[in-house]
């Protein structure tokens, strides 16, 4: 199977992953709507959950991989970064793009938010972005009492015509009135 191009501009991002990558290794608490934890306990989260979390990978020997904090974050289209936001590990990144997924109101507008990161300090609010640009490394979970990896966390969402994202933090990904979230595998499948 051919990667996305979104995993084609991580790859070629990372020069560690150019040579090896294989494909992307998911728990199923790792994929969109998951009820539950890939870490931990293993337990239910208090949510579905709203993305999907990039962390594990085979390489080409049919070795385990993983991301480390040193994994540099593409944005996948072209656009402009609308917050950013401390979350639960690291720091958030809200990035609007002037694309329209099938079936969606003209008016929506996509987003995408690339979670558990450390962002450049050229991304802020108001930077337009080209495709592929690095955005971010990945947050390191050193401080975390979860246990968890180091990963990025990908949601894709189509944005309410009148979204503010003055004051953006996480619990408005889960407003069905303002947000409608997209599985980001069947996104990135779309590139």
């Amino acid at each position: 199977m051919q990667p996305s191009i979104f995993t084609q501009m991580i790859v070629n991002a990372n020069p560690s992953m150019r040579d090896n990558f294989d494909s992307w290794m998911f728990h199923s608490g790792m994929l969109f709507d998951a009820p539950e934890k890939w870490w931990g306990d293993f337990g239910q989260r208090d949510f579905p959950h709203e993305g999907v979390d990039f962390c594990l990978y085979w390489d080409r020997s049919h070795e385990r991989r993983r991301l480390g904090t040193r994994t540099r974050i593409p944005v996948m289209f072209d656009g402009v970064v609308r917050a950013v936001f401390t979350a639960y590990l690291g720091r958030a990144i809200v990035v609007e793009h002037d694309i329209f997924v099938d079936g969606s109101p003209a008016q929506s507008r996509l987003l995408t938010v690339y979670a558990h990161t450390h962002p450049l300090k050229s991304v802020k609010p108001g930077a337009r972005l080209n495709q592929g640009e690095v955005i971010a490394t990945i947050a390191g979970t050193h401080r975390s009492k979860a246990n968890i990896l180091p990963h990025l966390h990908l949601s894709v969402a189509m944005a309410a015509p009148d979204l503010s994202f003055d004051a953006f933090v996480w619990n408005i990904m889960r407003d069905p009135g303002r947000i409608t979230l997209l599985n980001p595998l069947y996104v990135i499948s779309e590139q």
